[in-house]
């Protein structure tokens, strides 16, 4: 293998380095398959309880016509929202460790996944404050879930600075310094995003006073920085997990990485993006035909989900061990 692939070697490398390790799939087929067969756990009364306020509020006497019309539509997106979630979805982390699911982008999944399955119950959750319970637990098992796929992955590749063949009480200890790794990553996003909204709010809040349009460049300003920050963002799971890095050095490497090769991390962004949206939608489309179908297109959709998550780890690595060799020619020529 060349010390770095370009996009499309990557994705082959992925699927290569795949193959027939069946066991990797085993991640997202379960995650599908509780998505499928249990009892959706869904919020609407909480949902409904909201939208009836914006409900209310547009039939409040004096409430000019174009809020009236903004608090109706808030209320049906609402209450739509409410009917189609699934608190179970949690459980499935795709953008932070692409774990891949097909079903986790299907709500309510009796709507399209065939018959037989539009029987299960579902479950009402009307306390918010077990909601919320609810809510925060399966995100942290969700993350838990995730690191153990992209471990899993990364044992069978390899490259990386991470142990390869580890016993069982090893895998178990990675697994669980990666996912205290990933959260302070998420605690550290969440606090830098509190911390700059402050200012922000109140900077545009007064820029609006002078001109909306000012308050709405700054918002689109601020909406195509945070973007960036992301992009560049995109490789600290993979650099957490792979490379067994803290948190400070795998976010250093992230921005390392994607400024060396901008270009080649946009294309295969894009690229992962699209061929993921496209399989999603083909997979849909099949589930809805049977059962039998749905099986199917679960299980191709973790194929391909899988390979696509390798070639990602397989992208990040050789662009490290490019810099590598490189400062190493470098120190040898001075």
């Amino acid at each position: 293998m060349r010390d770095r692939l370009g996009v499309i070697e990557s994705l082959s490398a992925g699927y290569r380095f795949l193959g027939k390790r069946l066991y990797l799939l085993l991640v997202p087929i379960l995650l599908d398959l509780l998505l499928w067969l249990a009892p959706r756990l869904s919020i609407a009364p909480l949902f409904r309880q909201i939208a009836d306020f914006y409900s209310q509020a547009a039939t409040m006497d004096g409430m000019p016509t174009d809020m009236v019309a903004v608090s109706n539509q808030l209320s049906l997106l609402l209450d739509e929202s409410g009917e189609r979630s699934n608190l179970f979805s949690l459980l499935v982390n795709s953008s932070l460790l692409h774990v891949p699911s097909l079903l986790a982008s299907i709500n309510p999944v009796s709507e399209v996944i065939g018959e037989g399955i539009a029987d299960n119950a579902v479950l009402q959750v009307e306390n918010p404050l077990v909601a919320i319970l609810i809510y925060v637990g399966f995100s942290l098992l969700g993350v838990l879930i995730g690191v153990v796929y992209m471990n899993m992955l990364a044992s069978a590749l390899p490259l990386g600075g991470a142990p390869k063949l580890m016993r069982l009480s090893e895998f178990v200890g990675a697994v669980l310094r990666h996912w205290m790794m990933v959260l302070l990553y998420v605690a550290l996003l969440i606090l830098a995003l509190l911390i700059g909204s402050i200012p922000i709010a109140l900077a545009t809040a007064l820029l609006s006073l002078i001109s909306p349009f000012l308050g709405s460049l700054i918002l689109l300003l601020l909406g195509g920085t945070l973007l960036v920050v992301f992009f560049y963002l995109y490789f600290v799971p993979a650099a957490v997990v792979l490379d067994n890095l803290p948190v400070h050095r795998a976010i250093a490497q992230s921005f390392v990485v994607v400024r060396a090769n901008f270009w080649a991390t946009l294309g295969f962004v894009v690229l992962y993006n699209v061929i993921t949206i496209g399989f999603a939608s083909l997979m849909t489309s099949l589930a809805q035909l049977t059962p039998v179908a749905s099986l199917a297109a679960i299980l191709l959709y973790a194929y391909i989900g899988s390979g696509l998550t390798m070639a990602l780890l397989v992208f990040y690595r050789t662009r490290i061990l490019k810099q590598e060799e490189q400062s190493h020619f470098l120190g040898i020529a001075s």
